[in-house]
């Protein structure tokens, strides 16, 4: 059986950066606990040689476990995480992992459970969108959703807006969406039932409207006000 990789010092004048691959993990570290790297899993400490009696502390970056909320027509389903995939061209790379509240039929251990890990946003999202068709009032509900995702990718400040959205895009009060649709994937292909993005998400209507509306809506009717212009057509 495989043990833990061992726990090495880290650098006495810049503790909050990884000892191997010098990426920024904590904040304001503390000399009585043991941290993991998010991009190498190296594990280090202030007193590598007390690991045994200090607190592990496992994966701290607050990129990594921050929680993005994913609603259903406005109500908590589940949500979305990074995980760091490693650096390309100078900047993070990262994977989306879906997670699930708890329901009536899935049970587990923290309130929480994992489906998967997938290479983009809007990938992640129509994980959810998989488990809603099942777990839904309808069972095995085949119908196409709206999805309104956060576009990571654009630069929001060289969008064709207002002096007004372009101050609530600095200050986080707006945010800038793709909004598209996700749909089922028929049998008989291996996947059938599962969702995929139709089109690309590059494709998709660009939204500039208030920050936290990310989520799935099964309607046009079910969008918040903002997006309602860029409703798209749910075609079987």
């Amino acid at each position: 059986m495989r043990g833990r990789s061992p726990v090495t010092g880290w650098n006495t004048n810049k503790p909050h950066r990884c000892p191997q691959c010098a990426y920024d993990v904590i904040a304001a570290p503390s000399r009585w606990e043991v941290y993991t790297c998010c991009n190498c899993a190296t594990r280090f400490a202030r007193y590598p040689r007390m690991q045994r009696i200090l607190r592990h502390t496992g994966i701290m970056c607050e990129v990594c476990t921050e929680q993005i909320p994913v609603r259903v027509n406005g109500q908590p389903f589940g949500f979305l995480r990074r995980r760091h995939a490693g650096r390309g061209f100078g900047a993070p790379l990262y994977l989306f992992e879906s997670w699930l509240y708890d329901t009536d039929h899935m049970r587990s251990h923290g309130g929480i459970r994992y489906l998967n890990t997938r290479p983009t946003r809007a990938d992640a999202m129509a994980e959810l969108a998989w488990k809603r068709s099942v777990l839904g009032p309808v069972e095995d509900d085949p119908s196409p959703v709206i999805a309104v995702i956060a576009d990571e990718e654009t630069f929001k400040y060289g969008l064709d807006s207002t002096d007004e959205q372009q101050s609530g895009l600095r200050s986080g009060a707006l945010e800038v969406y793709r909004v598209g649709v996700l749909r089922q994937i028929p049998a008989p292909h291996p996947r059938r039932g599962q969702f995929y993005t139709d089109p690309d998400p590059l494709d998709w209507d660009v939204a500039i409207a208030p920050a936290g509306l990310e989520g799935l809506y099964t309607h046009a009717r079910h969008l918040p006000e903002p997006l309602a212009a860029h409703a798209p057509q749910l075609r079987p």
